[in-house]
């Protein structure tokens, strides 16, 4: 049987009654109009940009976690890939996007925002820097990060990353 968790909307968007149900953490169904909508995962990409075995983590501007460190990333667009989405967060977060980039790996990851839970498919790619004097000038933009860390994962603990599937990733990453 489909679990059914309290949801976060008190009112039916269609016919404006109280008390839809959320069911199997995706499905919300109005019982007086019929109404359906599919709460489906929605998909992040990030890029671990390193340095000679540092990364370039971003400390969080906004919630969740912020202050947490994270990677340059974001929710990819309708219509959009998402390397290119990858690509398009890390010129807005940092003000510089790599030449190319490579897959990593994907994780299941929850998004608190705004009382909402979303689930996301989180997909990590990286960008390996060549010599030491190859790293470009950054910049913060549109007060998207605090600031900026050059820091070897292995000196971090969980509790700094903003997401679980980012702690995922860069154990994946440290096997390539």
């Amino acid at each position: 049987m489909t679990e059914t968790t309290p949801s976060p909307f008190n009112f039916c968007p269609s016919c404006g009654r109280a008390g839809p149900s959320f069911t199997g953490g995706r499905r919300w169904h109005c019982e007086v109009c019929g109404f359906d909508y599919f709460h489906n995962v929605a998909t992040a990409a990030g890029i671990i940009l390193d340095m000679a075995g540092e990364i370039v983590f971003i400390e969080r501007a906004h919630e969740p976690r912020k202050g947490a460190l994270a990677i340059p990333g974001g929710f990819v667009d309708p219509g959009e890939r998402a390397e290119d989405a990858a690509l398009r967060e890390c010129l807005e977060e940092i003000g510089w996007a790599p030449p190319s980039l490579c897959f990593v790996a994907s994780f299941p990851n929850v998004y608190e925002f705004g009382g909402v839970s979303y689930n996301t498919c989180d997909l990590f790619f990286c960008y390996r820097f060549g010599e030491v004097g190859d790293l470009p000038r950054f910049a913060l933009r549109d007060g998207e990060a605090l600031s900026l860390r050059l820091v070897r994962p292995s000196l971090l603990g969980r509790d700094e990353l903003a997401f679980p599937s980012l702690a995922l990733a860069l154990e994946a990453y440290a096997r390539t």
